[in-house]
């Protein structure tokens, strides 16, 4: 069968199928008070808009056109609707009837889907599973807009059919016409007092643009909100229809598009398919049946029969094959409608004629068809729905119950991220502020910070500077090159005894924690080690350790002392080292402690920031959505920002200092660093030369001199001095003066600058951030002088449009939610669901047993009773 695309004002079109969401029957009256109460909480759990915390049972309006789908609709909404070919079938339209005190009447524009221009023709191939509505690209929950596009008035409680088909017509041009803002397409309307000529002016230009819309179709939503205290609380929804050909080729691409969305609606499993097929047309050629069978819909699936006063004479056999279930078989069975009048009142009084043969009745109804009388009319139909619907409902309700508790749950997590504003903006943010500052105060002057800072950061740095001490080979000069040789450099002793080993690596020998140093051949730059003890910041901690060495300096043999003294010698003064001999070997080792100044400062600094954060979270933290908080935040950044950049130039300055000469008036110290460097480098330099005037490497090492006893060092030093006597002179005894200078003047000076750093710091940068900290936020935000202002406040108080609507949103649904609750609570306590276990007027398919009959009825279209399907 091919079907063409229609056109809004096309009623002879091809074959479509179009489907209408809807809930149950408020004003059921005739069948058990336990059912109706059943249903009553349905559709205020319905109307209160749950389904996207858990699916409800509502009922799927689905059929060909020209099938009397509309006037089904509007019989089981108990409300006359819009009927004219065409008014909804281009977007989706969302009809929402309710009930209330005063009657109101609005229409919306929802958008969830934004139209994105195609760069060319669109084909079948561009619709895909995941994206199922081109040129229409979904929005993010978040961004979606909603839209009041007309209110209509009631006269005499009533709303006029035409103007509101009017509204949605114009509504969906709106909704096609993206680029175009929505206000243009607002009619005037009969109940506004609009003449004539200025209602027909703007339904002529509406017209226009309907005539060009930008896009033919638009999976975005038409809304149509109705109240008054006679109305039914439910829910359905109008689709475009579904057709197999379109009328021209370059929309072929609106088949899939088309059909997808109305798949959509109807793959949800929790929904009832009624589907509604004409008696004067052929059942075999529904294609929307078919669409029911490929969305595995048959079980949930009722058939509605239409237009029964148009069923042919010749015609009865196949649809009595249908009711029989021999053909087309629905699992839920088959109902009889046949609704003919304009309006609500008079389709149910002619339906009720025609059915009982009365004679005012229109139409003939074959006796053939008595026995299935109790499934004839409209009524019928409502009463196997509502309590197909509390069945269904019953099923549910354990598992609704438990999904809004748990989203009760996750809106109450969520609203700890939106706090409510304080009563008193002013008194809050003051308050606030003060208790920041006053804590930053107090945290960088107490011991336990100043300790953990020291601890972490500063004795790590302490140690990496004195690391760098410049080292020396003391062994003579040798062209032999061998692996290197791991000493301990504390323990003032040689490595194991080696043939004929390498030159020696003097390291630092004074009492400071144990380490090992790796002995490199001559000329071979040496790493300094790190120290790893209990106590001291390493990488497995907090912040980052001082793993990067930046530059290091070449270990140093006795020949190159003696050439660098050579090139400095001054002509005439033989013996005499110059002072430039001592400076460059001192400023190489010194120019390495800038990357490890900076990694210090960085350290530092971080350590400060998140320790203001911290403090600043717990002093805001209950105004986090407010711009004073994420002002001071900025602020505070910046705060850190500035103190780095201050304490970089000033530790920066020192550093050029210290690296740019030798100068010391600590001559004490420097004497005494001086005199324990040489001493150890003398011990080194006698064994590796006794060693090798003897030709024995057997010896074993010597101990550290802190573990010798004093007269343990006392008899080590004659027998230096015994040993020494029987060796000529030490040749490099003036390169031992200078390594010994060096070191002595580099253990000075980088003392000097450790203490200048840390002073700069605890001395310093500390306690100036304690006493600028208590204006410093007050001044940045503006609340010092005169500038308190109740604008400003307010302003630091604002939230932002964004956050405000969140709030509102979550109290909005958690306020549902609870009221969801109640109406389940009361529902269990009326013990409404026990009605269920009873036996009921209608089974599972629709038919009703023998020998029942209900408590109260319309008029009884036949006495009949009723066989079997």
């Amino acid at each position: 069968m091919k079907n063409t695309l229609q056109n809004s004002g096309d009623e002879h079109g091809s074959q479509s199928m179009q489907g209408s969401f809807i809930g149950p029957n408020r004003a059921l009256k005739d069948f058990g008070q336990g059912v109706k109460d059943i249903n009553d909480a349905l559709g205020e759990l319905q109307a209160r808009g749950i389904q996207h915390v858990a699916n409800l049972p509502e009922l799927v309006l689905v059929g060909d056109q020209s099938s009397g789908k509309s006037s089904l609709m509007s019989a089981i909404a108990g409300l006359t609707l819009p009927r004219s070919t065409g008014t909804c079938t281009r977007c989706p339209i969302h009809i929402r009837i309710s009930k209330a005190d005063e009657p109101s009447c609005r229409v919306y524009l929802k958008n969830d889907y934004r139209y994105q221009e195609p760069d060319r023709l669109l084909t079948k191939d561009d619709v895909t599973e995941r994206n199922k509505f081109p040129p229409w690209i979904a929005l993010d929950a978040n961004r979606a807009e909603r839209y009041e596009f007309k209110s209509l008035r009631a006269v005499n409680d009533k709303f006029d059919s035409e103007d509101i088909e009017t509204v949605l017509k114009c509504a969906q041009v709106a909704i096609l016409n993206p680029s175009t803002p929505y206000h243009y397409f607002i009619p005037k309307l009969k109940c506004d007092s609009a003449s004539d000529e200025v209602r027909q002016q703007l339904l002529l230009r509406v017209e226009q643009k309907e005539a060009n819309s930008e896009a033919q179709f638009s999976p975005n939503t038409v809304a149509l909100e109705v109240k008054g205290p006679d109305l039914a609380d439910l829910n359905f929804y109008d689709l475009p229809g579904v057709f197999m050909s379109a009328k021209h080729e370059k929309d072929t691409f609106l088949e899939r598009v088309v059909r997808n969305l109305a798949c959509q609606y109807m793959a949800r499993k929790n929904a009832i398919i009624l589907w509604a097929v004409p008696m004067n047309q052929d059942a075999d050629n529904s294609y929307a049946f078919s669409l029911i069978r490929e969305m595995g819909a048959v079980d949930r699936c009722v058939g509605v029969m239409t237009k029964a006063d148009l069923l042919p004479k010749e015609a009865s056999t196949s649809w009595l094959s249908m009711l029989d279930g021999r053909a087309h078989q629905t699992g839920l069975g088959y109902f009889i409608t046949s609704r003919q009048g304009d309006d609500y009142d008079q389709q149910n009084t002619v339906e009720e004629a025609f059915f009982n043969r009365t004679a005012d009745s229109t139409g003939h109804w074959p006796q053939i068809f008595d026995r299935f009388t109790d499934r004839c009319g409209v009524e019928k139909l409502k009463t196997f729905l509502s309590l197909k619907l509390s069945r269904e409902f019953s099923k549910v309700l354990p598992e609704v119950k438990k999904k809004i508790n748990d989203r009760i749950g996750h809106i109450e997590e969520q609203l700890q991220h939106f706090p409510e504003p304080p009563p008193n903006p002013e008194m809050e943010i003051m308050t606030s502020l003060a208790g920041f500052s006053n804590k930053v105060k107090d945290r960088v002057s107490e011991q336990g910070f100043l300790g953990s800072w020291d601890s972490r950061f500063m004795e790590p740095f302490k140690l990496r500077i004195l690391g760098l001490k410049p080292k020396f080979n003391v062994r003579e000069h040798s062209r032999t090159v061998v692996a290197p040789v791991v000493i301990d450099l504390d323990a003032d002793s040689p490595p194991a005894p080696r043939k004929r080993g390498p030159a020696f690596d003097v390291e630092q020998c004074t009492p400071t924690p144990k380490r090992q140093r790796v002995l490199q051949p001559p000329a071979t730059p040496v790493k300094p080690e790190l120290v790893d003890e209990p106590g001291v910041f390493s990488g497995a901690q907090s912040f980052r350790s001082f793993t990067t060495p930046g530059r290091v300096t070449r270990t140093k043999t006795l020949m190159d002392i003696r050439q660098l003294i050579r090139r400095n010698a001054i002509p005439g003064q033989p013996g005499l080292v110059s002072a430039s001999v001592h400076e460059p070997l001192y400023k190489e080792a010194a120019m390495t402690w800038d990357t490890h100044l900076e990694a210090f400062i960085r350290d530092t600094f971080d350590f400060l920031h998140m320790e203001i954060m911290q403090i600043l979270d717990g002093s805001l933290g209950h105004l986090k959505n407010t711009a004073v908080y994420k002002e001071s935040l900025e602020h505070m950044k910046a705060f850190v920002e500035t103190h780095r950049n201050e304490l970089r130039g000033q530790l920066g300055l020192i550093f050029k200092l210290e690296s740019r000469r030798l100068f010391t008036k600590d001559e004490d110290s420097l004497e005494r660093n001086k005199a324990l460097e040489k001493k150890i480098l003398v011990r080194h330099r006698h064994h590796f030369r006794w060693a090798a005037h003897i030709g024995d490497d057997s010896m074993a090492p010597i101990h550290k001199m802190e573990e010798l006893t004093e007269e343990e060092l006392a008899q080590e030093a004659v027998r230096m001095q015994r040993e020494a006597a029987k060796m000529l002179p030490d040749p490099f005894d003036q390169e031992i003066n200078v390594a010994a200078y060096v070191r002595g003047y580099y253990l000075t000076a980088a003392s000097r600058f450790i203490d200048n750093v840390a002073i700069h710091v605890m001395s310093g940068l500390f306690p100036h951030i304690a006493s600028v900290i208590n204006s410093y936020l007050h001044d940045k935000l503006g609340l010092t002088g005169g500038r308190t202002t109740f604008e400003r406040l307010q302003s630091l108080i604002s939230e932002g449009p964004e956050t405000e609507r969140r709030r509102r949103e979550l109290h909005a649904e958690r306020k549902a939610l609870h009221q969801s609750m109640e109406i389940i609570v009361n529902l269990e306590n009326k013990g409404a669901s026990n009605v269920l276990e009873r036996d009921h007027p209608f089974n599972e398919t629709g038919m009703r047993p023998v020998g029942l009959t209900l408590g109260r009825q319309r008029p009884v279209y036949n006495q009949s009773t009723l066989g079997d399907a």
